[in-house]
């Protein structure tokens, strides 16, 4: 009668820490799918952002059909990101702003012969791509918690049917059967004590099955994905250096800091006077980089050719110091975007705002890029600006 006892618990707790593995499995790999989704929903969203950008600078030079093939494909991609982000209760807002990028690109046309304003839409993708990058990271650190609560609740109650075997096992301990069995489960139980005890000291447990291991190294991976998204996310693809949405996010949170600490802050537009290629670029970047300037500063491509270099807590006279110097740091240089072609020079248009409550950091861009192209008027090779003051 013992014996029939013993075997049919051993078969009851069995099939249930089977079943309950297998219903944490799918959880998981439920989870895994959202996420993978998600990631999806931020590839499109950069999708987006290029596409909007490149309409936006080559619109007179594209004919009716492209433009309105292109603005189609944008309608479509956004329509896939409204329907992901539905699915995501952690993204109410971002699903908001979605159908607001829907609509306003649902009434847009391509038969205007000029470029109609997109700037606050390529802004809005860019902060909803952040915003969704973030949530991205709080989804993954939610369902990492949710893994080791389900791994410590199959242990435990891996432990609750070993300790009742044993207890059980106690009546046929002197029977041929329980000499059999007795050793065999008190191993298993101090295993299992065991791996409970170093999950209790802060240490995670190993997996008990390899579909918990697959898991585990399906959700690192997705970390390291995301830790590359956000990476790719802030730099330049050619230079390395800054990108315009990261040299924004850079611009209003220095434009904050001068408001806060009643710092002034600087601004160079830094552009090239001949057409000059990737290769030749990416030579200048690299050149920039060495540059020596003290204290704070952000080196970004904006477009093109065009270069910023951000200059929080500097004064008129120290940013017009640094342009002088840059530009004969580039002369010198000797940089050429041919062979046989004069050495690269660089017009700079430079500005310097007390930045305030009245204003915001767009008026230092404005008066940046009025300076650089006084200075391109004057010839190039030179700086201009902060109060129309010139130098060659």
């Amino acid at each position: 009668m013992s014996f029939f006892l013993l075997a049919g618990l051993i078969v009851f707790f069995g099939g249930a820490s089977l079943w309950i593995m297998d219903s944490t499995n799918t959880t998981h790999i439920t989870e895994l799918q959202k996420q993978k989704q998600l990631l999806q929903a931020i590839r499109a969203n950069q999708m987006q952002h290029l596409a909007l950008l490149k309409l936006k600078n080559n619109w007179p030079s594209y004919p009716l059909n492209e433009r309105e093939a292109i603005l189609d494909e944008t309608r479509q991609r956004q329509q896939q990101i409204i329907s992901t982000l539905s699915q995501f209760t952690l993204a109410t807002k971002e699903y908001d702003e979605a159908l607001v990028l829907g609509q306003q690109l649902s009434v847009m046309s391509g038969h205007p012969l000029k470029a109609p304003h997109m700037n606050g839409m390529i802004s809005a993708i860019d902060h909803l791509s952040l915003r969704l990058s973030g949530i991205g990271l709080t989804h993954l650190d939610a369902q990492m918690q949710k893994n080791s609560k389900s791994l410590m609740q199959t242990l435990l109650w891996l432990v609750l049917g070993s300790l009742a075997l044993i207890v059980l096992s106690q009546s046929v301990a002197w029977t041929v059967i329980g000499r059999h069995l007795l050793k065999p489960l008190l191993q298993t139980s101090n295993k299992l004590s065991e791996l409970v005890e170093q999950n209790f000291g802060g240490r995670s447990p190993a997996p008990v099955n390899r579909e918990t291991l697959k898991i585990n190294h399906a959700l690192l991976s997705l970390e390291a994905q995301m830790r590359a998204l956000t990476s790719e996310q802030q730099q330049d693809e050619l230079t390395g250096l800054y990108n315009r949405r990261t040299f924004n996010q850079l611009m209003k949170q220095s434009w904050h800091k001068g408001i806060v600490r009643q710092h002034r802050i600087g601004l160079l537009l830094i552009q090239s006077d001949q057409a000059i290629a990737s290769e030749t670029l990416l030579h200048l970047a690299q050149r920039l980089l060495d540059f020596e300037i003290s204290g704070e500063h952000f080196l970004a491509r904006l477009q093109q050719s065009q270069l910023a270099l951000l200059l929080p807590n500097q004064d008129p006279e120290a940013c017009i110091r640094i342009a002088q110097s840059l530009n004969q740091f580039v002369l010198a240089a000797n940089l050429r975007a041919k062979t046989q072609s004069p050495r690269l020079t660089v017009s700079i248009g430079v500005a310097n705002i007390q930045p305030s409550r009245q204003n915001n950091w767009d008026s230092l861009m404005f008066q940046a890029e009025e300076a650089l192209l006084s200075a391109q008027n004057r010839g190039g090779n030179c700086s201009a600006g902060v109060n129309q003051l010139t130098t060659s």
